[in-house]
């Protein structure tokens, strides 16, 4: 896919709702996003077995420092289960066959198991999504890349990053709040709430969230307006990595 395309906003007006899960809050509960300092800090029991899901990917590999961990072992699932055999902090490392790593600043406790679905923050390309995007037209593939992500199926080999709306453009006259997104190969895409906090109405315009790399923007409404109190959710395409 060649980067000098021209954006394509979708303005279409779509008939499918929204399935119960894309219409609940951003993440599932228990799902963390990576901190700004790119570490997680974690309680982990060390007299029960913890286990760690990373959405979209596969665990292949922990490790840590010697006589911290025990009992490691892939599931069936693509997660890994382990318990701590210290009493002290340590860090250990979360590897996964898309080459994610997830460094894990840990706190031993006694207790229940812990159960952790951690997110990443960099874009993941796996030949899986590559082949899905380039194997048809632009347009095409905006189109089928915004519809799937309304029902919460995105295609092989995209995986769950950190959502965030700090790199999103938002009138201002909005108030908005980043649910989930993904990665492919050159594309990513956010959902993102979008809520009128006014006592009157506010167009919708599909322009104005626009900012350098996005290539598509659809709302989830076909609402030319976002009445008083509304909220509604809007579905952006842009590249995986921005160039600045």
């Amino acid at each position: 896919m060649k980067s000098n395309l021209m954006a394509v906003f979708v303005a279409v007006a779509l008939s499918v709702s929204l399935p119960a899960q894309a219409s609940a809050s951003a993440l599932p509960a228990g799902t963390l996003s990576l901190p700004q300092n790119g570490q997680f800090t974690l309680s982990v029991s060390a007299t029960n077995p913890n286990m760690i899901h990373i959405p979209g990917d596969v665990v292949s590999a922990i490790s840590g420092p010697a006589g911290t961990l025990t009992d490691k072992r892939l599931t069936s699932s693509g997660a890994v289960v382990f318990t701590a055999v210290t009493d002290k902090p340590f860090t250990f490392y979360v590897e996964t066959r898309k080459g994610q790593t997830f460094p894990v600043a840990a706190t031993p406790v006694k207790g229940q198991g812990k159960v952790y679905r951690l997110l990443g923050d960099m874009p993941v390309s796996t030949p899986e999504a590559k082949a899905w995007e380039t194997a048809q037209p632009y347009e095409s593939l905006l189109l089928s890349l915004n519809n799937q992500a309304m029902k919460s199926a995105l295609p092989d080999g995209y995986t769950p990053v950190k959502p965030d709306v700090a790199d999103i453009t938002v009138p201002s006259r909005l108030q908005a709040v980043a649910e989930q997104a993904w990665t492919g190969h050159a594309l990513r895409i956010d959902r993102v709430r979008i809520t009128n906090p006014h006592s009157y109405g506010v167009a919708l315009r599909e322009q104005d969230f626009w900012a350098r790399g996005v290539r598509s923007v659809m709302f989830d409404s076909q609402a030319i307006t976002l009445m008083a109190g509304a909220t509604l959710r809007v579905f952006i395409i842009r590249d995986a990595e921005v160039q600045p």
